[in-house]
């Protein structure tokens, strides 16, 4: 053999031997050759509890490195549905956990510290980013735009963003019924409830109107409401031993088809159409990316003054509003569904400001400190410069009015300090007092927001104002709040808002009698056959639960006073909580020791809807004063020492029995 033939016979056993080893090669092998991004960074992300560390682009999966911080001992659930979108806008599902199994508890080690990862369908090697999706359920792990550090997407620039034209506006504020209907998969009676509770909430006015949904045995709801414009809402469902949120959005005029998934996630076979019509954002909302970090709230608040927090909060609310951008741009959402999505953001970080003022407006010691100090700690939240945030929220946008989050902001800015300070209260309830009052509120509006006239917020402040008023006290002197409600007409420069402030009167007008009769529905029928034995007396009833504290309180301190009336001729009390809210046990045992000898009954939790939703409240505790006939008393009964009790009850027989 000469030496050409021996030089190519070893160069083909080389070869040879090279693709051995090549096939022989380990899966482990061939992935330490992936390509990876090494130092990920991302672009918004719901959680804090979970970050990525690693991402393995390999032949047979993508791999990724999770970092877990969270309490001790504590559990998070990793849903073994989660996925990931590629920038090829392919879903890549996941196969499955090593060091964690998907769709089970992960229970945090003691460190407060865990590392796992999740191998996934594999995504091309020349993935620039990709989003990681646990779910559209509430609380879901979701991580958008996952890139190698320094190489974050670029978002194209909204070619259309949504403007609200006088046109736009004048449709917003079309009146009609809004009908929504859905299904609940899985559902059964067996999981101990029939009825969702819908918290209606009307944030120009502020008013909160209870509404029971019903739900049939094959998981199927429809209810319908009168809308002044479109409206986010959210059912409360709770069963044995869960509670849980249904999110929906509702146009009047139109009607709203959904379906709630086992996880929390929810699909529209019919949504709202038109210039506010939502579907893409109610199939996979961003509520949570928009959300202010609350989690750091007390670290941050501790260790910043109000100046400098504001400042990281609008830092903060930047940051996620290009996250939302991007998922928006991401998820395809139409521009009125984009602009709705930023509004939230601006609204709930201006709320983390009014949160941090309200509490350290609330740790101040009025009773140890000099009025000097109080006035010198309280001075930067009374200041209308430190407020100047407010120019980066919805403030003059009607948009607004579609978020639930609406109606807390507003409560934040109608009660804080800037608005409550000694330069605008007046403390009289005289015409031209209030006069003065509101005029003060408005200028402090107006110097926030740099403007010539009072924004759409400010002037919801006053209307807020007015339908508190009217509600409480117009009985009392419907001459003097006829005039305060003619100052705060001025106010109202909308069409829709003067129509509120005009209902109001007229409803205040037609409660002004001392009593009213039950409604025959379910929840009167219900308390008719509750209160039945007590014909002839007057009867204080009592909305109470285990759980409430400010409830246990007011039993435990009336308890001296119901003992002195227990034989009272004309007077009993009557006591109504929920089933099933704690052990059993202890719930007898408190009832022997506060409540022995008092007419104690627990209601189904779908019972208890029904008997919200019959006196408007949503919240304990909560009282009702019943007179002889059974008729309801407007300005009933409510616990108080001995004499004091027994003096009011002389005060309500004399105006009844007159």
């Amino acid at each position: 053999m000469n030496t050409e033939m021996k030089t190519t016979h070893k160069a083909t056993l080389w070869a040879w031997l090279l693709l051995a080893v090549l096939c022989c090669a380990s899966p482990e092998a061939t992935a330490r050759k992936a390509r990876t991004f090494s130092r990920p960074a991302w672009v918004g992300s719901t959680t804090s509890t979970i970050r990525i560390t690693k991402v393995e682009f390999a032949d047979t999966a993508t791999i990724i490195s999770f970092h877990e911080r969270y309490k001790p001992g504590w559990w998070i659930q990793m849903s073994k549905d989660s996925w990931l979108l590629g920038d090829d806008n392919r879903k890549y599902k996941a196969l499955r956990g090593e060091g964690i199994v998907l769709g089970e508890h992960y229970v945090t080690p003691p460190s407060g510290e865990g590392e796992f990862k999740v191998l996934f369908e594999p995504m091309p090697r020349k993935t620039r980013f990709f989003d990681f999706i646990e779910g559209n359920m509430r609380g879901a792990f979701n991580i958008y735009g996952v890139h190698e550090e320094g190489k974050a997407p670029q978002v194209p620039e909204e070619r259309e963003p949504f403007m609200m034209t006088p046109e736009l506006e004048r449709q917003f504020f079309t009146a009609d019924t809004a009908c929504v209907r859905g299904r609940i998969e899985g559902y059964s009676r067996s999981q101990g409830y029939s009825t969702m509770l819908y918290n209606r909430c009307e944030p120009t006015t502020g008013e909160r109107v209870p509404l029971v949904v019903d739900i049939r045995e094959d998981g199927t709801f429809e209810f319908r409401f009168w809308a002044w414009h479109p409206v986010e809402g959210a059912l409360l469902i709770e069963g044995k031993d869960f509670r849980k949120w249904l999110n929906f959005y509702a146009v009047p005029g139109q009607t709203t088809e959904m379906v709630m998934r086992a996880d929390g996630s929810v699909s529209c076979a019919s949504a709202p159409s038109g210039p506010f019509g939502r579907k893409r954002s109610l199939e996979h909302g961003v509520s949570e990316l928009c959300a202010y970090p609350y989690d750091e709230f007390s670290a941050v608040s501790d260790s910043l003054g109000f100046k400098d927090f504001t400042e990281n909060a609008m830092r903060r609310m930047r940051e996620r509003l290009r996250a939302v951008d991007y998922a928006a741009w991401r998820f395809g959402y139409t521009p009125w569904e984009r602009h709705l999505a930023k509004c939230q953001t601006r609204l709930v970080h201006g709320m983390a400001v009014f949160d941090y003022e309200m509490n350290q407006s609330f740790a101040i010691d009025y009773e140890k400190m000099k009025w000097e100090e109080i006035r010198a700690k309280m001075a930067p939240y009374r200041d209308p410069a430190n407020y100047r945030f407010l120019r980066e929220m919805p403030c003059d946008d009607v948009s607004a009015l579609v978020l639930r989050d609406l109606d807390i902001f507003l409560n934040r800015y109608e009660f804080s300090s800037v608005m409550r300070s000694p330069a605008v209260l007046v403390g009289s309830m005289e015409p031209d007092s209030v006069a003065k009052e509101d005029a003060a509120m408005m200028a402090v509006d107006t110097a926030i927001q740099g403007a010539d006239k009072p924004s759409l917020l400010g002037r919801l402040v006053v209307l807020r104002a007015l339908s508190s008023d009217l509600g409480r006290h117009y009985s009392e002197a419907p001459s003097m709040y006829d005039s305060i409600y003619q100052n705060r007409l001025a106010y109202m420069n909308r069409e829709v808002l003067r129509v509120q402030a005009e209902r109001l009167l007229e409803q205040a007008r037609r409660r002004n009698t001392l009593t009213y009769a039950l409604p025959d529905t379910e929840g009167g029928n219900l308390l008719r056959r509750l209160t039945e034995k007590y014909r002839g007396k007057y009867v204080l009833i009592d909305f109470w639960g285990m759980f409430c504290g400010p409830c246990r309180s007011g039993i435990e301190r009336s308890k001296p006073m119901r003992e002195a009336l227990r034989n009272h001729s004309d007077v009993d009390f009557l006591f109504i909580s929920t089933e099933g809210e704690g052990p059993e046990e202890n719930y007898r045992k408190y009832v022997d020791e506060h409540l022995s000898g008092e007419d104690v009954v627990q209601v189904s939790r779908d019972d208890f809807n029904r008997l919200m939703e019959l006196f408007n409240f949503l919240g304990i505790p909560h009282y009702e004063t019943l007179d002889r006939m059974g008729n309801v008393v407007w300005s009933g009964l409510h616990y108080a020492p001995e004499e004091q009790f027994r003096l009011h009850l002389e005060n309500l027989k004399q105006q009844l029995e007159r």
